[in-house]
Order: structure tokens, then C-alpha cells, then sequence
């Protein structure tokens, strides 16, 4: 925070009544290359920066935004977005940007085109970095085509999903809709159709990755694994190359689910039999 805060801060300084419009081909700032950048802004003596519009291709998709940035404060600055995005890259987005100085999610691991819409009021420090746990974020997404290659998480499940490899798992499509409020990420209950199979996920995590989970999972797959325990039978060893298909969910079949919620860290969690109450 003290990083953040120590920046030069331009909203200390007296703003003017002016409009303001760039046009830019091509512009790279450090690792992010933008094409037909284009931006429309006004400022107010209130310390209001408007964004009528900014459109941008990047990452091989589209991204539109408009919002207001609230500097009345001066000390405590708020963004309100409006942001749509459109068939962008996950591997070139968490690249240029850095993968969010997060370091359990990187484009070695998450893979897929993304389009979508994000809204709501974003904290920010000076220098423009969000205070993720002092805002509140919406997100509508659609990923396609999507990877999950050497994503330790999934390992957790290992117990559950014997003969599929849990290095490389792939899903179709998967569509929802995301709250993060207060630094708290909140999933609705959402199906994927995935290499794993047909899995129903929901639940909750905050930003220091102490999560709830609930899934429901196809019986037939834990069930396989379970007589394996019960005959002290080892694990069969998975190809880490091997791809295996993306399973769909039919809704013309009866399928019987087992219910699972795993809760917990990374470093320390339990996964028990139980099921999410909340309709999602």
C-alpha cells in the first residue's frame, strides 16, 4: 500500500474543464501491445475524469470501456467501469498483463478465448492499482475452447477422477456470472462440460485463496475409485500428454451425482460429503 501511495498523485493537482481525444495505431506500454487505440475523456474542476469511450484491440480480441473516475477525494479515488470484451486471448491477456501478480494463475496454465462484461465501483490507489478488497466487482463471462494444463488445484481431486488426467483438463464452453464484493469472489452454480466430465460447481473464495467449494460429480466416477480402495488397488499412472474428451451432459439421462464440498487453503482443506444449499 505504501508503494502504491507514494506515487505522484495527479488528482492533488487543480483540474481543468476539457475534452480530451487520442487516436493511437499501434501502442505498447511495457509488456502490453494496443491496436487502434482510441480514447475520449473529459475532465471537471470537481477532479471527475469521464470516459465517454476507449476502444482497443488487444490480445487478439476487442475491449470496450466507458466509466467515471471519482478523484473528489483526492485521497480515496473510486472507478466505476463499464467494460465489455470480446474473443480475447487468455494466454496473451495474463501474459501482457502480467497475470495479475497473481502467481497460482498463469498463462502456462489457463487457456481459452474469453468475451464478456464487467461492472461496478473499483478502489484504486494513485498509481491506478485496484484495492480489490475495498470494491465491488461484476462480471458476466463466456470462456471457449478452454485448458486448465498443470493447475495444482485440480490435483485435489485426484481421489475422484482415477482414470482421467488432471493435468491437462478441457471444457467447452462455460458461462456465469461473478460477484467479488469486499475481496470475497462468489460463484453461482454453473455446469461444465469437461474432459473430467460433467462436474456442477459453486461457492466462494476471498483473496487470501481460503475457498468453499461445492461439487457434484458423476457417482459413477467416484464409485470407480472407491472399489480400487477397497481392494488396495494403486492408482493407475496417467500420461501427463494424454487428452482425454469433453464430456456433455445429456438431459434426456437420469444421472446419479455424488455431492462434495472441499473447504479449506491450499495448504490445508478437507473435502466432505455435503451439499450446497444456496440455489444458484
Amino acid at each position: 500500500t505504501a508503494k502504491h501511495d507514494s506515487v505522484f498523485n495527479v488528482f492533488q493537482i487543480p483540474f481543468p474543464d476539457m475534452s480530451f481525444h487520442f487516436g493511437v495505431k499501434h501502442l505498447k506500454y511495457h509488456r502490453i501491445m494496443l491496436d487502434d487505440f482510441d480514447l475520449h475523456i473529459r475532465t471537471q474542476k470537481n477532479h471527475h475524469i469521464h470516459i465517454d469511450s476507449m476502444n482497443v484491440y488487444a490480445a487478439g480480441g476487442q475491449i470496450r470501456i466507458k466509466g467515471d473516475l471519482d478523484g473528489s477525494s483526492k485521497s480515496k479515488l473510486y472507478f466505476n467501469p463499464n467494460m465489455s470484451f470480446q474473443n480475447v486471448n487468455l494466454d496473451k491477456l495474463l501474459f501482457k498483463f502480467e497475470n495479475f501478480g497473481q502467481d497460482h494463475l498463469v498463462s502456462e496454465q489457463l487457456h481459452g478465448k474469453i468475451s464478456g462484461s464487467l461492472y461496478g465501483q473499483i478502489h484504486i490507489h494513485p498509481d491506478l492499482v485496484p484495492i480489490i478488497d475495498d470494491s465491488e466487482i461484476h462480471l458476466d463471462l463466456e470462456v471457449v475452447d478452454g485448458q486448465l494444463v498443470n493447475y495444482g488445484p485440480m490435483m485435489y481431486f485426484a481421489d475422484y477422477f482415477q482414470d482421467k488426467n488432471l493435468k491437462r483438463v478441457s471444457f467447452d464452453t462455460l458461462v456465469n456470472h461473478i460477484d467479488i464484493t469486499k475481496g470475497r469472489l462468489s460463484i453461482p452454480k454453473m455446469l461444465i462440460n469437461s474432459s473430467l466430465g460433467f462436474i456442477e460447481l459453486s461457492g466462494k473464495q476471498d483473496m487470501e485463496f481460503n475457498f468453499d467449494y461445492y461439487l457434484r460429480i458423476p457417482l459413477k466416477l467416484a464409485t470407480k475409485e472407491a472399489l480400487g480402495k477397497l481392494l488396495n488397488k494403486k492408482p493407475a499412472e496417467i500420461d501427463p500428454n494424454q487428452t482425454d474428451e469433453i464430456a456433455t451432459l445429456d438431459p434426456t439421462k437420469k444421472v446419479k451425482f455424488i455431492n462434495l464440498r472441499m473447504k479449506g487453503n491450499p495448504d490445508n482443506f478437507k473435502i466432505t460429503l455435503a451439499k450446497d444449499k444456496k440455489k444458484g
